[in-house]
């Protein structure tokens, strides 16, 4: 693999690309965003790594850096849940956690797949549990989008 070295940059260029306050911040995105591109040159612990300038602006313009809690909190909103009400607790609850841990951005790496579906389906099966006859009433095509 032929790399331009005029395009590699420290954990220190990466902090100003992402407009963080410290260089050491870039590990810390780097487990919110598993699709944040990983170093180059990574010469282990303690030791240099390096990140393609190029590849860091490509993932700038892309990334959805919001908060998961500001992913959820309008989805959430655009459902109507019908049933008990402590099932409809129940299930925002869940459906709050499947999700936020989906998109990868909770403390544990957990294997969710990051969709509303998944995040839905684990939030259904627990409010039934409360309320047999618990539903909810998704916007058409909202199930449907992967993010």
């Amino acid at each position: 693999m032929n790399v331009d070295t005029e395009d590699l940059i420290d954990a220190a260029g990466v902090a100003q690309l992402l407009g963080l306050a410290r260089r050491t911040s870039v590990s810390v995105y780097q487990q919110r965003y598993p699709d944040m591109p990983r170093p180059i040159v990574d010469l282990g612990a303690g030791r240099s790594r390096l990140w393609s300038r190029r590849a860091i602006l490509s993932w700038l313009a892309t990334a959805d850096r919001r908060k998961p809690q500001d992913i959820v909190k309008p989805e959430l909103k655009a459902l109507t849940l019908i049933g008990e009400r402590y099932a409809r607790g129940i299930f925002r609850s869940m459906y709050s956690t499947a999700r936020q841990h989906g998109l990868g951005r909770g403390k544990q790496r957990r294997e969710l797949p990051p969709t509303r579906r998944a995040a839905y389906e684990t939030a259904l099966a627990e409010a039934i549990k409360i309320d047999p006859d618990f539903r909810v009433t998704v916007p058409p095509g909202w199930l449907d989008e992967d993010e």
